[in-house]
């Protein structure tokens, strides 16, 4: 259930058992007070008192001749109170209570005769200037009960409002806390998982099996830290991969430079001493510089490439026609590296858009490897082109060992280099010249891939642009 509609029903169902609860405790305290009320309900003003209120309207209160008109009242069973500043006079020696005579002060009688009933009690009275004269027909204690009745019905809703208040506030605490403590679980669990995050643990998911929106939240949380152990091991690797390669490069340059100082020691000391051996060791000594130069170039190749600051110039291109000028082009560098290259299916009008330099970079790259680790006697190259519906594949083998199956899939990360790379032929490898293809091709919206096949196998795969 999503948190706002959690909400809503809690407030339901709060407002519905508050209300519940007034019911209870209101009929309750009524029950409990009802034995306390006047039995004499009846409410009827008696027969009489339109007669007593004739009575009292035409008595002359000049003589005070209260004896009289209370015989005259008597006939109707009406007992007579007279005040007079909020003080009885009349009946003198029958005192009336206390609670009949502050009815009395308080009544607001009007010039004339005013007859109420009240719990069963007729109650007739008037004001007649200074006095206060009431004729009440019923017991006497009835004033009382009025009273009594009055100060009850205050006292039970007093009461009822007092243990209402209370159980609606603790039935709010009560669902308050519910509410928290289902919210607050799944926001524990993901503060668990910060902590344990900055701890470096990365492996621990957030365990939450609500059904509302903190799920997503959580999973999403623990994708990010999926995301963020596989990064870490990534890097570590990359870490690792960075180290064996400084190491590998640290050898790879040293090799060559050793002997270049050599033969310039050589040189120097004299002894090449004729023409021949000074040339052949100043051929040596060329050719090793431009070793570590090829190396060194690769490496900032390779930091081009990651920076993203080596962006392509792609042209609309035949890559069958590409591909036969780079054969021809390289041809007699590679017989002289005792490698043979050759065309097997180029067919034009096979048209891509590439940036030819980067691509001539990745054959490059591309027959460099097979030289350096094709291990084969006599080492054949060959190169095919073709189209496959809205692709089209160049593809580079070689008549080599290959690579063990389990190394296939490492062949294109950075830095990898295999267990057999330091003897190989032609020297080691920096573990950069097959990622840096992966790079160029992918720029170019492409795929590449490799399969043992009698040999190493190639493939790249280019969208294919608008024949000519």
């Amino acid at each position: 259930m999503k948190i706002k509609n959690k909400i809503l029903l809690s407030s339901s169902l709060m407002m519905l058992l508050s209300l519940i609860t007034l019911l209870v405790v209101g009929g309750f305290v009524i029950r409990s007070f009802s034995g306390a009320f006047s039995d004499d309900s009846v409410n009827i003003v008696n027969k009489n008192a339109f007669a007593v209120e004739d009575q009292l309207a035409s008595f002359d209160v000049t003589g005070e001749r209260w004896e009289s008109l209370e015989e005259s009242l008597g006939q109707y069973r009406y007992e007579l109170y007279v005040t007079r500043n909020n003080e009885v006079v009349f009946p003198v020696e029958d005192q009336a209570p206390k609670e009949i005579a502050n009815f009395l002060s308080t009544g607001n009688w009007m010039e004339e005769p005013r007859t109420i009933n009240i719990a069963g009690i007729t109650i007739v009275g008037t004001r007649a200037g200074e006095y206060t004269i009431t004729a009440i027909h019923g017991k006497r204690a009835g004033v009382a009960n009025i009273h009594r009745n009055i100060q009850v019905i205050l006292k039970s809703f007093l009461l009822i409002g007092i243990a209402a208040i209370a159980i609606i506030l603790l039935i709010s605490q009560i669902f308050t806390n519910w509410l928290i403590k289902r919210i607050m679980r799944p926001v524990n669990a993901l503060t668990a998982g910060a902590n344990r995050i900055v701890q470096g643990n990365l492996s621990e998911p957030v365990v939450y099996e609500g059904k509302d929106e903190m799920t997503a939240v959580c999973a999403t949380f623990n994708g990010m830290q999926a995301y963020l152990l596989e990064e870490r091991q990534r890097n570590a690797s990359y870490e690792k991969a960075r180290t064996d390669m400084i190491a590998g490069i640290s050898h790879d340059l040293r090799t060559p430079l050793t002997s270049v100082k050599g033969y310039i020691k050589g040189l120097r000391d004299g002894v090449a001493a004729t023409p021949e051996k000074q040339e052949q060791y100043l051929s040596i000594a060329y050719n090793k510089a431009c070793e570590m130069d090829t190396l060194l170039q690769k490496l900032f190749y390779y930091s081009k490439l990651q920076t993203g600051n080596l962006p392509l110039e792609l042209n609309r291109e035949d890559l069958g026609q590409f591909v036969r000028k780079y054969v021809r082009q390289n041809q007699t560098e590679l017989s002289q590296r005792e490698a043979v290259i050759n065309v097997e299916q180029a067919e034009l009008g096979h048209f891509v858009s590439i940036d030819t330099e980067q691509m001539n970079r990745v054959l490059t790259n591309l027959i460099d490897n097979s030289i350096k680790y094709a291990r084969a006697g006599s080492l054949d190259l060959s190169i095919s082109v073709w189209r496959e519906k809205e692709s089209v594949h160049l593809c580079v083998a070689d008549n080599g060992q290959g690579a063990p199956d389990e190394q296939l899939s490492n062949l294109f990360v950075q830095f990898w280099r295999g267990d057999e790379a330091r003897g190989s032929r032609g020297g080691g490898g920096s573990g950069l010249g097959l990622n840096i293809v992966k790079h160029i091709i992918e720029a170019h919206g492409g795929t590449v891939s490799a399969r043992n096949e009698n040999g190493l196998v190639v493939d790249m795969i280019l969208p294919a642009g608008k024949e000519g």
